[in-house]
C-alpha cells in the first residue's frame, strides 16, 4: 500500500471524536464526457447521490476511517479492464485514488480502492483537486466556502503556493447548490429535475414582465423627478424593485443591492441569501478603498473606475459604477453570476451606496495584458517571454470558448481587447468587463443584430460596424486583433504623424500592419520579422510564424472562414507545446 506522490497537500488525519463515518464529496472532473449513470456505474453509487456541476460531477460518498489508515478515505470496488494500469485507474477517478493494492492486474478481477475524503465536524467537506489558473481564494469564492477556514484545514503555511494537481480539503455548509443527499433515489432526483425545469421557464416568464415594469417604472420615475427638480437620493430605484430585478438575473438574489442614503449606504434593506457571491455594505467598500484614494485606482474602463481594496483580509478589485449605469451593471452581474471558468475573473460580491454600484471581483495581481505590452518599461514591467505570451492567449482562447459553446445561453462578449485581459499572479490569464455581453439564445452559430455598435475600434469585426451583426464570430475577429498585439507589442491602433508640422493626424491598424507583413505567401517569416515587438528578442520562430498566420484567419473579412474559439485553442496548445520544447518548459517570467 502506498500513498500517491502527486499530492502536495497532505491528507486529513482521523479525528476520534467523530461518528465512524462523515457525508463527504469528491468533485469528480472525468478526463472525458460521461454521463451521470457511467458516473454512478463507475463509483458503484446512486444516480441520485450526484449531481452535475459545470466541468463535472459532486458525488457524495460516506468517509471513514479504516483501521489500516491514519486518514479519512472512501472505499470502494472496481473491476479491472483490459488495458487498465494503476495509473489509468487512477486517473479514471480523477486521481483520488490513495491506496494501490501490491499485486498484479487482471481482467475482471475486483480490486478494493481507497479514495482520499475528509471529515470536517458539523459540517461536510469537498475534496477537489487543483486545476491550472486555480487560486485559493478562487476556489473558495466558487465553493462559497471561509478562506481561513480552508487554509487551517489543510494545514497550509504558504496559502498561495497551490500547483495544478494538488488536492484541496474545502470545509463548507454552502453547498445545497452542488450536493445531494446519497441515498436520494432515481426516481426522485428526476422528478426534482423535471419540476426544476418548469419552475425555471416560469420563473424566465415572470422575470421578463418584471423588467419591463421595472424598467417602465425607472423611466417614469427619473422623468417625475427630473421635472420637479429634485436631487437624487442614492440608488433610483425601491428596495421591492431591486428585489424584481433580482428574478431576473442568474444569480439567486440580489440582497443589499438597495441602500438608504440617508445612512450613506450602510444599511442594508434587503435579507434574502446569495449562494454565488457576497454582499457587502458600503462602509466597508469605502473603507477598503480609504475613501476611493486616487493612489488606490488601478484602472478606468467604459464605465467606471477600478480601485485596489482590502475586504475582510483578502485583496480584490472593485469597480465604482454611477448608478445611472445600472443597465450594464446587472449584465455583468447576470453573467458572472452564471459562468465560472479559471480563465474567466471571478466575482466575489456587491454593494450599493451614495449614488454608486459596486462589482467587487478576485485581484489580478499583474494587472491588464495592455499594460504588459505597451511601453511596458514605463509602468514597471519587463517584456513578457515568447511562451508566456503563447500561455496567455491559450488561456484567453479557452474563457471566450466556454461563453461561445459551453454556457447557455450562448455569449457573445463585445469587448475582447489586451486591456480586458488580466494576468494573475502566476501570468494565467483571465477574461474580464462583461457588461456589454450579448446573448444568443439558440446556437454559438446563431446571430443576432446590435441596436448600435458598441466596443472599442481597432476590434470590432467589420460586419459589426457594417451592419450590427453580432456572433461569436465577432469575438474571433477582436481576438485575432489581441492575438497581433502578443506579436508586434503595439496597440490596435496606434497614431501615426504627418509630415506637416509632425501633428498626428490619422491611425494605423495593427491589423493592417500585419496583414501586409504576410501577404508574401511563399516567405513570410523574410517580412514578419520586421514586426516583431522590439522587447522580444528570444523566440520560437516556427512558433512565431503559426501564431501570426492564426491571427490572420482570425481577422478574415469573411467571418464564416474564421475558426472558431474552440480549433483556436487545439492550434494553440499545440503552439504552446512546440514552444515550451523549444524553450526547455515551464512558464519562465
Amino acid at each position: 500500500m502506498c500513498v500517491c506522490n502527486c499530492f502536495h497537500s497532505m491528507p486529513i488525519a482521523c479525528n476520534v471524536s467523530l461518528t465512524d463515518y462523515c457525508p463527504a464529496s469528491l468533485y469528480f472532473v472525468p478526463t472525458k464526457p460521461i454521463s451521470i449513470e457511467e458516473t454512478a456505474a463507475l463509483f458503484r453509487v446512486n444516480a441520485g447521490a450526484i449531481n452535475k456541476t459545470v466541468d463535472g460531477f459532486a458525488i457524495m460518498v460516506n468517509c471513514s476511517c479504516p483501521a489500516e489508515h491514519d486518514w479519512f478515505v472512501w472505499r470502494t470496488d472496481y473491476t479491472i479492464e483490459w488495458g487498465d494500469t494503476w495509473e489509468s485507474i487512477s486517473l479514471k477517478f480523477g486521481s483520488f485514488v490513495v491506496k494501490k493494492p501490491e499485486k498484479q492486474l487482471f481482467d475482471s478481477q475486483t480490486v478494493t480502492l481507497d479514495l482520499l475524503c475528509s471529515c470536517s465536524k458539523g459540517q461536510r467537506v469537498v475534496t477537489y483537486r487543483v486545476v491550472t489558473g486555480d487560486t485559493l481564494f478562487t476556489i473558495c469564492s466558487r465553493f462559497g466556502a471561509d478562506l481561513n477556514e480552508t487554509e487551517q484545514l489543510n494545514r497550509l503555511p504558504n496559502p498561495s503556493l497551490i500547483h495544478s494537481g494538488d488536492v484541496v480539503f474545502i470545509p463548507t455548509s454552502g453547498l445545497g447548490h452542488l450536493l445531494v443527499d446519497a441515498n436520494d433515489s432515481e426516481v426522485s432526483r428526476t422528478s426534482k429535475n423535471r419540476s426544476h425545469v418548469y419552475l425555471e421557464i416560469l420563473l424566465s416568464v415572470v422575470a421578463v414582465i418584471l423588467v419591463l415594469s421595472v424598467f417602465i417604472f425607472l423611466v417614469h420615475r427619473k422623468r417625475r423627478k427630473h421635472e420637479q427638480s429634485e436631487p437624487s437620493a442614492g440608488l433610483e430605484c425601491s428596495p421591492s424593485c431591486f428585489t424584481f430585478l433580482s428574478s431576473s438575473i442568474g444569480c439567486s438574489s440580489l440582497p443589499g443591492l438597495y441602500s438608504s442614503s440617508k445612512e450613506s449606504g450602510d444599511s442594508v434593506i434587503s435579507a434574502f441569501s446569495s449562494e454565488k457571491s457576497t454582499v457587502f455594505q458600503y462602509s466597508e467598500v469605502l473603507d477598503a478603498t480609504s475613501n476611493f484614494s486616487a493612489s488606490l485606482k488601478i484602472g478606468q474602463g467604459s464605465y467606471g473606475s477600478v480601485y485596489l481594496g482590502k475586504l475582510r483580509g483578502t485583496d480584490v478589485a472593485i469597480k465604482q459604477m454611477k448608478n445611472t449605469k445600472s443597465k450594464e451593471f446587472l449584465a455583468e452581474l447576470n453573467i458572472l453570476c452564471k459562468v465560472h471558468h479559471t480563465n474567466l475573473i471571478e466575482l466575489i460580491g456587491y454593494a450599493s451606496g451614495g449614488d454608486s454600484l459596486f462589482l467587487v471581483y478576485e485581484f489580478a495581481q499583474n494587472g491588464a495584458l495592455s499594460d504588459h505590452l505597451h511601453n511596458p518599461a514605463m509602468r514597471g514591467y519587463k517584456s513578457l517571454p515568447w511562451t508566456t505570451r503563447v500561455g496567455i492567449a491559450l488561456d484567453a482562447a479557452k474563457g471566450l470558448e466556454y461563453i461561445h459553446m459551453h454556457t447557455k445561453p450562448y455569449y457573445v462578449h463585445r469587448d475582447v481587447k489586451t486591456s480586458n485581459i488580466l494576468l494573475d499572479s502566476n501570468f494565467r490569464a483571465k477574461i474580464a468587463d462583461f457588461g456589454l455581453v450579448k446573448l444568443l439564445e439558440s446556437s454559438p452559430e446563431s446571430g443576432a443584430t446590435a441596436s448600435k455598435v458598441v466596443g472599442t475600434f481597432g476590434y470590432l469585426a467589420p460586419e459589426y460596424i457594417r451592419d450590427g451583426c453580432v456572433t461569436a464570430k465577432s469575438d474571433v475577429y477582436s481576438y485575432g486583433v489581441v492575438l497581433m498585439e502578443l506579436i508586434t507589442g503595439k496597440p490596435a491602433l496606434s497614431r501615426t504623424a504627418s509630415t506637416e508640422n509632425n501633428q498626428c493626424t490619422e491611425h494605423r491598424s495593427v491589423v493592417t500592419f500585419m496583414l501586409s507583413a504576410l501577404e508574401d505567401d511563399h516567405n513570410p517569416m523574410a517580412h514578419l520579422v520586421q514586426c516583431v515587438d522590439p522587447n522580444l528578442t528570444h523566440y520560437h520562430k516556427d512558433s512565431l510564424l503559426q501564431v501570426a498566420l492564426l491571427s490572420k484567419d482570425c481577422v478574415d473579412d469573411d467571418r464564416n472562414r474564421r475558426p472558431d474559439m474552440s480549433k483556436v485553442a487545439v492550434r494553440l496548445s499545440h503552439i504552446l507545446e512546440c514552444s515550451m520544447e523549444w524553450e526547455g518548459g515551464g512558464w519562465p517570467i
